[in-house]
């Protein structure tokens, strides 16, 4: 009895977790500013979503904008994925 007990609160805890993002994720704000270092223009836009790459939880940060310089109609769009909770680059992206 105690044993099912202890299951049944264990079910419960890890439910009440599951919406929410782990206490060492780091923010969405810290994610933007790592992502902001690897491009060379000031973004027009930013956005930042939770998602994953492989197993790895990540915020995937997409920054669009133009270079110094560059022709209007031209721009750049730099996506940085970065692991959720070490800030860790995963992967980069530009075109």
């Amino acid at each position: 009895m105690l044993r099912s007990g202890v299951l049944v609160l264990a079910l419960v805890a890890a439910a009440s977790c599951a919406g929410r993002p782990a206490a060492t994720e780091i923010s969405r704000e810290h994610a933007i500013d790592i992502a902001r270092k690897e491009v060379s223009f000031t973004p027009d836009r930013v956005e930042a979503v939770r998602g994953t790459s492989g197993m790895t939880p990540v915020w995937r940060v997409t920054l669009a904008g133009r270079l110094p310089g560059q022709p209007p109609g031209l721009f750049e769009t730099v996506v940085v994925e970065i692991d959720r909770r070490t800030g860790s680059i995963v992967s980069l992206a530009r075109t």
